[in-house]
């Protein structure tokens, strides 16, 4: 099933924007009469009959539409250091946006070197995933802030950070009751150089819990990613 995103929804019409409609029309050959399958990115699905079409939109008659469309009953909240290349932190939210995830936050550490996000290629991507993994739910991501301001900050109910400067016993599966009872967690990770210990002492003394993701040292999107797949099994336990 091929998914195309739009929010312009006017009573029972939704309408394509240029990108989508070129890809529908002039990929995909689709033509008047035809089913389209399109979701809005805030969980809503619609299967829409075509109407009409121009070189820069298409309008569809929407016959079936289904609300919160594969909502996952929990909340999964990455919060990352981009790093230095650009790609790997795009490769790590198209990734994340696959396995499934609700936000994705940026943070200025103390050993963060890129200050600057190219948000709009960030959002393009996440787009381009949901399409591509059936999903109706666009994920929210987030400006970098600086990491005291978001620790200061931060409503989630599951905190936990990982970070390599102690020997740290316990991992996630050590938590799992917390799982159980709280349906909203956030995983902190740390830039390149990892979090100082200043950073790990105050995210520790604002309830924050330190956790390890195994016994390799693993790239800065790597531990994102699998700090996500762990999520994702933890609440489908």
């Amino acid at each position: 099933m091929q998914l195309f995103y739009s929010t312009k929804i006017n009573d029972d019409i939704i309408s394509l924007d240029k990108i989508e409609t070129n890809h529908c029309i002039k990929v995909l050959r689709h033509s008047v009469g035809d089913k389209i399958h399109v979701v809005d990115g805030f969980g809503n699905y619609f299967i829409a009959e075509i109407l009409d079409f121009s070189k820069s939109q298409c309008n569809a008659k929407i016959i079936k539409s289904v609300q919160k469309f594969n909502k996952r009953p929990y909340y999964s909240h990455i919060v990352i250091s981009p790093t230095k290349n650009h790609d790997r932190i795009e490769w790590f939210v198209e990734k994340a946006v696959e396995i499934g995830i609700d936000e994705i936050s940026f943070i200025n550490c103390e050993r963060t070197i890129r200050k600057k996000m190219r948000m709009d290629r960030l959002e393009k991507i996440a787009k381009t995933a949901m399409k591509q993994t059936i999903k109706a739910y666009m994920p929210k991501i987030n400006h970098m802030v600086d990491f005291t301001y978001f620790i200061e900050n931060t409503n989630n109910k599951n905190g936990f950070i990982c970070h390599l400067n102690n020997n740290i016993k316990k991992d996630i599966f050590d938590y799992i009751s917390l799982f159980k009872s709280n349906k909203d967690t956030c995983v902190l990770i740390g830039p390149e150089g990892d979090f100082t210990q200043e950073e790990v002492n105050f995210t520790l003394k604002k309830g924050f819990k330190e956790i390890s993701l195994g016994e390799s040292r693993l790239r800065t999107e790597t531990a994102g990613l699998t700090a996500c797949h762990l999520i994702n099994i933890l609440y489908s336990k």
